[in-house]
């Protein structure tokens, strides 16, 4: 195993996929920065050190797909994963290694973004003045499970997917879909019980009263239930949640996150034993 990672270490070092996603992650963090920098000067709001920090959420999921699936395509291609099996290596030792380097290569994206955020904020903005320091912790946890549940799934697909122009296609397709459903999962969970009372005036001048009424949108009972299990169990939900810092559920977020990881690696390396490698 130690082998097997040293050289996927190597080969994610000179892959200049990684570098690539490296400096896309870079760049938003310097974007992030610069752009609250300019709100601040021309308006004198600008957006909080604390929350650009989680910024990264939502682009997680593309900056994965993209880098996974690049990266273990080129290892079918490059015939790296057929030669690693015909000198003896174990195919779950192969699994796991490439699972282990693809977190590490995630990770390590994910801290460019804040690298580079911090590198150019903290001179502009004087640092964090979180109201709850213990907030940006927890997040920062959040994040690795996150960034966990996201790897083992691309993982696994890509080790039994040898096309890496359809799988990262297909990958980052599904980071779309399930990013648009995670904002409408979240938006129905937020819409009120009650519409409040509310007077208006027309252009004639006459005066209307609104009652107060039952939104018909607003979910109840079971159907509200499945919804708050989406929401907490799709990464994409998590990466909105994290990226607004939402109080609440941490331990089922994180545990959901650990179900993903196991199934989508137990039932990775089930398929990886029985697939045709040539």
């Amino acid at each position: 195993m130690t082998r097997l990672l040293g050289a996927n270490f190597a080969c994610m070092k000179k892959s200049r996929n990684f570098h690539s996603c490296m400096a896309f992650m870079a760049s938003c963090g310097l974007f992030m920065a610069g752009m609250s920098y300019y709100m601040l000067c021309k308006s004198g709001h600008g957006i909080p050190l604390e929350n650009m920090c989680f910024g990264y959420a939502n682009l997680m999921g593309f900056a994965a797909a993209v880098f996974i699936s690049l990266f273990l395509g080129t290892e079918y291609s490059d015939g790296t994963i057929r030669n690693k099996l015909t000198v003896g290596h174990k195919r779950y030792a192969v699994y796991l290694a490439g699972l282990i380097i693809n977190l590490a290569g995630v990770l390590l994206i994910n801290a460019v973004y804040v690298g580079a955020l911090l590198l150019v904020g903290i001179p502009l903005f004087g640092g964090f003045h979180p109201a709850e320091p213990s907030v940006l912790l927890t997040m920062a946890l959040l994040t690795v499970f996150m960034d966990a549940s996201y790897t083992a799934v691309f993982t696994m697909c890509s080790m039994l997917n040898r096309n890496r122009a359809s799988m990262t296609a297909v990958s980052i397709m599904s980071v779309l879909i399930l990013t648009i459903v995670s904002g409408y999962i979240r938006s129905r969970l937020n819409e009120p019980k009650m519409f409040e009372p509310y007077t208006y005036m027309t252009e004639e001048g006459y005066e209307f009263h609104k009652e107060a009424e039952v939104n018909p949108y607003y979910l109840e009972g079971t159907e509200r239930e499945v919804y708050a299990f989406l929401n907490d169990f799709l990464p994409c939900s998590q990466g909105i949640q994290i990226e607004n810092q939402d109080r609440g559920h941490e331990w089922q977020r994180s545990l959901y996150s650990c179900l993903i990881v196991m199934v989508s690696t137990g039932t990775g390396i089930l398929l990886f034993n029985r697939k045709d490698i040539h």
